[in-house]
């Protein structure tokens, strides 16, 4: 999953790269965003869905988080796929939503 700052790195980049609209995310470009929040929080980065305390004073990593967050906020169009497509084992589904809900059985190792 994509982090608050790799996030505001890659509007800055298509920002700069089209110089188009510099006033909208990402210069005005649409883009499809995807995931599972219940997948692994990115690496060395905050999940979009981070909250932080107000504070005097940002750096730059704050400021970047803040701006990724604002961007977020402006989607305004979401598709939910709730349908499963990937098997038609009812026991290998059974066993991938526990494992995805993090409530794996001794039998299922």
């Amino acid at each position: 999953m994509v982090g608050l700052s790799l996030l505001a790195r890659l509007n800055r980049i298509v920002k700069t790269a089209k110089h188009i609209n510099m006033d909208a995310p990402f210069g005005g470009v649409n883009v499809i965003f995807f995931g599972d929040y219940l997948q692994y929080s990115p690496v060395l980065d905050k999940p979009l869905y981070h909250s932080h305390a107000l504070a005097q004073q940002y750096n730059e990593c704050q400021i970047e988080m803040q701006c990724a967050q604002k961007i977020i906020s402006q989607i305004n169009c979401v598709v939910e796929l709730n349908q499963q497509m990937r098997t038609e084992d009812a026991r290998y589904l059974e066993l991938l939503t526990r494992l995805r809900d993090g409530k794996s059985t001794l039998e299922d190792y």
